[in-house]
């Protein structure tokens, strides 16, 4: 059997799976965010989570304002990711911050944090996959995972810093589900799912 027509045949048999789980208003639930790097992974937005707040592993407690959960779903697993807003000074201003947590036996554990630039965009740190706590600097080669979404200096969006070649992942305050995919990625390599 050729890999498309089996790919095909799994697809059909998801959507009649899907359409199988209709609510008694006869709403459908929500669908998968389209898989734009054909990765097979699936990201399901989820129930509005709402303000919370969490204590950080120093002891800090932090508010966050909104959040929202959405399932991650990847080779057989899925997980369950909250991204949480809140605000935090950096770099001479108050900037919002969108936090990608992962949630492991009833505990959030943060996978990464995008933070407001100095233009209104959200940019995170992208880590090196040969020295995953550490991020790539300009002139390094970028994952095939990143494709064609916006990567910039840090110094290029923080007038804050003067000197800042490290790589950060730029997206709008809409783009939660590509947030969920980076977190993902950043936990896989840190070895934190």
């Amino acid at each position: 059997m050729q890999v498309e027509m089996m790919r095909a045949a799994l697809h059909e048999a998801i959507d009649q799976i899907i359409d199988g789980f209709r609510d008694a208003d006869g709403a459908t639930p929500p669908s998968p965010e389209p898989d734009p790097t054909g990765d097979g992974i699936e990201v399901v937005e989820g129930e509005n989570h709402g303000p919370f707040t969490y204590r950080w592993p120093g002891g800090d407690d932090e508010v966050f304002t909104t959040s929202r959960w959405y399932i991650l779903a990847d080779q057989g697993r899925e997980y369950r990711v909250l991204v949480a807003w809140t605000d935090r000074e950096a770099w001479g201003r108050m900037r919002q911050r969108a936090v990608v947590f992962g949630e492991s036996r009833a505990s959030l554990y943060p996978w990464t944090e995008f933070v407001e630039t100095d233009d209104g965009r959200y940019a995170a740190g992208i880590s090196d996959p040969d020295h995953p706590r550490a991020l790539l600097k300009q002139g390094a080669v970028i994952p095939d995972w990143f494709g064609t979404a916006t990567v910039e200096r840090t110094d290029r969006l923080f007038n804050g810093i003067r000197q800042g070649p490290s790589l950060r992942l730029v997206l709008g305050s809409d783009e939660e589900v590509r947030m969920v995919r980076h977190g993902y990625w950043v936990a896989g390599l840190r070895n934190r799912l």
